[in-house]
C-alpha cells in the first residue's frame, strides 16, 4: 500500500511539473512573438491592474481575483508596421479600428483612441469592461469595439481574453488615472519616437 501512494505522489509532482514547464514555455513563446523594438513600445504603453489584489513588498500581489492589463495603442503605433511587422495579433487588430472599412466604427474613433484590455481570472471573476474609468470617463456599451462573442462575462480561474475600447484622445506626457472596479493605477502617456 505504501508503495502505491509513493506511486501516485510521483505522478502528481510530474504533473505538477509538466504543467509548469507547459506554462512557462508559454509565456516565453508569447514574447517571442513581439520583436525587440515592440515589446519596449508595447512596455511602455501598458499599465496592470489587480483586481481585488493586496500588494505585499514592491512585487508580490495576494488574493487577486483577476489580473487586466491595459495598452494603450495610439494610432502613429500604425507607422511602424510598415518595418516591423513582427507583433502580436491583439495589436494588428487593435490598431485595425483606426483605419476601420466600417462606418460605425470610424465614427466612433473620432477624437478617441484604442485601449486594449487583456485580463485573466485568477479566481471566479465577472468580467465587465464598463467598470473602466480612464480619468474619470467611464467606458459606455458603445465604446467596446471588440464583439461581444469575443468575451465574456462569467470567468473562471484561467479564462483570459482581450478586448478593444475607445476612448478620449491622450496626450502625450498626461498623467491618467485608470480605475477598474477597486484597483487603481496612474499611467503616463510616452510620447510617440519612431524608431
Amino acid at each position: 500500500m505504501k508503495t502505491r501512494g509513493n506511486f501516485y505522489r510521483v505522478v502528481s509532482f510530474l504533473a505538477l511539473l509538466s504543467a509548469l514547464l507547459f506554462v512557462t514555455g508559454s509565456q516565453r513563446a508569447a514574447e517571442a512573438r513581439n520583436s525587440r523594438t515592440w515589446a519596449e513600445l508595447l512596455l511602455e504603453r501598458t499599465t496592470t491592474l489587480w483586481i481585488e489584489g493586496q500588494l505585499l513588498g514592491d512585487n508580490i500581489i495576494l488574493n487577486a481575483r483577476g489580473e487586466l492589463n491595459i495598452t494603450w495603442l495610439e494610432s502613429e503605433l500604425s507607422r511602424i508596421l510598415s518595418t516591423d511587422n513582427n507583433v502580436e495579433e491583439w495589436v494588428l487588430h487593435g490598431l485595425g479600428h483606426y483605419f476601420s472599412n466600417r462606418r460605425d466604427t470610424r465614427a466612433r474613433m473620432r477624437g478617441r483612441e484604442v485601449l486594449v484590455l487583456s485580463y485573466r481570472a485568477i479566481k471566479r471573476w465577472h468580467f465587465d469592461p464598463t467598470r473602466l474609468t480612464v480619468n474619470g470617463y467611464a467606458v459606455t456599451p458603445d465604446d467596446i469595439l471588440t464583439g461581444s462573442t469575443r468575451w465574456e462575462g462569467d470567468l473562471i480561474p484561467g479564462d483570459y481574453g482581450t478586448i478593444a475600447v475607445a476612448v478620449p484622445a491622450l496626450r502625450p506626457g498626461q498623467t491618467v488615472e485608470l480605475r477598474f472596479e477597486d484597483a487603481k493605477a496612474t499611467f503616463e502617456v510616452p510620447r510617440f519616437r519612431a524608431r
